[in-house]
C-alpha cells in the first residue's frame, strides 16, 4: 500500500522539479533581477533554456538600456557558445560587434566588444 502512495508523490516532485523554464515573467522586475535570474538559472541549475528566457525578455523590455542589452546580447550568444551551436552564436556574436560601430556615440561597456572578439577568434580556430 505504501508503494501506491509513493508513486504519485513522486511523480508531482519529478514533474515540479524539471518546470524550471518560467511561463511568464513578472512585469515589475528590474535590470537587475534578469540578470540575476539568467545567470541563477545557469549557476545553479545548468538551465541554459531559462536563462534565455529571461535576457531575451529583459531585451523586449528594456530596448533603450543599451549598455545592459549589449550585455544580454552577449549573454545570449554566449549561451550558444556553451551549447555547442557555434553558427548561431558567431552569428550573434557578429551582430553585437556591428551594434559597437553604428552606437560609437553611445557609452557601450566596452567588456562585451573585447570578450566578443577574442569569442570570434576561438570560432574561427573551431573552423580550421
Amino acid at each position: 500500500m505504501k508503494r501506491l502512495f509513493l508513486l504519485p508523490v513522486f511523480f508531482l516532485i519529478l514533474v515540479l522539479a524539471c518546470k524550471t523554464t518560467p511561463e511568464s515573467i513578472e512585469e515589475d522586475l528590474t535590470p537587475a533581477e534578469f540578470f540575476q535570474r539568467a545567470q541563477t538559472a545557469v549557476v545553479e541549475r545548468n538551465d541554459y533554456k531559462s536563462a534565455l528566457v529571461y535576457y531575451r525578455t529583459f531585451l523586449e523590455r528594456y530596448p533603450e538600456d543599451l549598455p545592459n542589452v549589449v550585455a544580454a546580447e552577449y549573454e545570449i550568444a554566449f549561451i550558444y557558445y556553451k551549447l555547442g551551436d557555434y553558427d548561431t552564436a558567431e552569428t550573434l556574436f557578429r551582430k553585437l560587434l556591428e551594434r559597437y560601430s553604428v552606437d560609437q556615440d553611445t557609452a557601450l561597456p566596452s567588456w562585451p566588444q573585447i570578450l566578443t572578439e577574442k569569442f570570434l577568434l576561438t570560432l574561427e580556430e573551431k573552423k580550421q
